[in-house]
């Protein structure tokens, strides 16, 4: 009796497994095709905006780099203090 639900919670594993990955390579397809999509009508913006972004890029990198580092900065200078007051 045992073995045979065994067998069947098997074959229940199996067909829900179907299921599952139909369904997941179903959501990556459609995903895909909505990235593709996106790029080819955003294109055309980027061509166009592109002598403003490109600065821009370049300035938010700048910054985002200055604010982690002068953040790992502090933290060294914290870690440094507890280690020199114990």
């Amino acid at each position: 009796m045992l073995s045979s639900l065994i067998q069947i919670f098997q074959v229940f594993q199996v067909a829900s497994a179907v299921v599952v990955t139909a369904v997941l390579f179903a959501l990556a397809g459609i995903t895909l095709a909505g990235s593709v999509v996106g790029l080819i009508v955003a294109t055309p913006l980027f061509v166009i905006f592109s002598p403003v972004l490109v600065p821009a890029t370049i300035a938010s990198t700048l910054l985002a780099t200055n604010l982690s580092a002068g953040a790992l900065f502090g933290v060294t200078a914290a870690a440094l203090i507890v280690w020199l007051l114990k």
